[in-house]
C-alpha cells in the first residue's frame, strides 16, 4: 500500500496537472426564438461584444418552437461547462413555466444561473396607417364598435405581446383577435 501511494505521488510530481484554457472551442448562445426578431438582434449584439472581450467565437443558434420552451429545455440539459449559454426572458423563465408547469421540462429557479442583463424592452402599440385610430383612446373606441374584428399579431400564444395585449383588451373592455406567428421576426 505504501509503495502504491509513493508511486502515485511520483507520477503526480512528474506529470503536473495542466490548466485548461477557456474557451478552447466555440461557445454557443442559444436563442429560443426564430431568427430575425428582437431577441435574435439582442443576442447577436451581445455575442459580438462577448466575442471581442473573450477573443473567441460565439455562435448563435436559433431554436424556435413552443414559445421558447424547446430551446430553454435544451439549455437546462446542456453540460455545465461554460460552452452553452442561453437567452432567457419573461416568456421562457416566467410565463411558460407558469402556464404549462412541469411540461416545459425545466425549473427556472433551479436549472439556470443568471450571468447578466443584456437588454430591456417595452411593448408599444402600433397600427396600420390606414386605420383611423391615432391614439389609444381612438383605438379603444374603434374596437368597441367592431368587437373581434381588429387583429393583432404576436410571436405566439403565451408570448409577452400576446399576454400584454390580452391584458390591455381586458382593461379596455374590448375584444381583439389574436394572430399568433412562429416568432417575432
Amino acid at each position: 500500500m505504501t509503495r502504491a501511494v509513493a508511486l502515485i505521488a511520483l507520477f503526480a510530481a512528474v506529470f503536473p496537472a495542466q490548466a485548461q484554457d477557456y474557451p478552447s472551442r466555440p461557445i454557443t448562445l442559444i436563442v429560443p426564438y426564430a431568427a430575425g426578431g428582437g431577441n435574435d438582434l439582442m443576442a447577436r449584439t451581445a455575442a459580438e461584444k462577448m466575442s471581442k472581450t473573450l477573443g473567441h467565437q460565439i455562435v448563435i443558434e436559433n431554436r424556435g418552437g413552443a414559445g421558447g420552451s424547446i430551446a430553454t429545455r435544451a439549455i437546462a440539459k446542456a453540460a455545465a461547462d461554460g460552452y452553452t449559454l442561453g437567452l432567457g426572458g419573461t416568456g421562457t423563465l416566467a410565463i411558460n413555466p407558469t402556464l404549462y408547469g412541469n411540461v416545459v421540462g425545466y425549473d427556472p429557479r433551479k436549472d439556470f444561473a443568471p450571468v447578466g442583463l443584456i437588454a430591456t424592452s417595452a411593448l408599444v402599440v402600433c397600427v396600420h396607417p390606414a386605420l383611423s385610430a391615432r391614439s389609444i383612446g381612438e383605438l379603444i373606441a374603434l374596437a368597441k364598435t367592431q368587437p373581434g374584428k381588429l387583429n393583432y399579431a404576436s410571436a405566439g400564444t403565451g408570448s409577452g405581446i400576446h399576454l400584454g395585449t390580452e391584458y390591455f383588451a381586458t382593461m379596455a373592455g374590448i375584444k381583439l383577435t389574436h394572430i399568433p406567428y412562429k416568432g417575432y421576426g
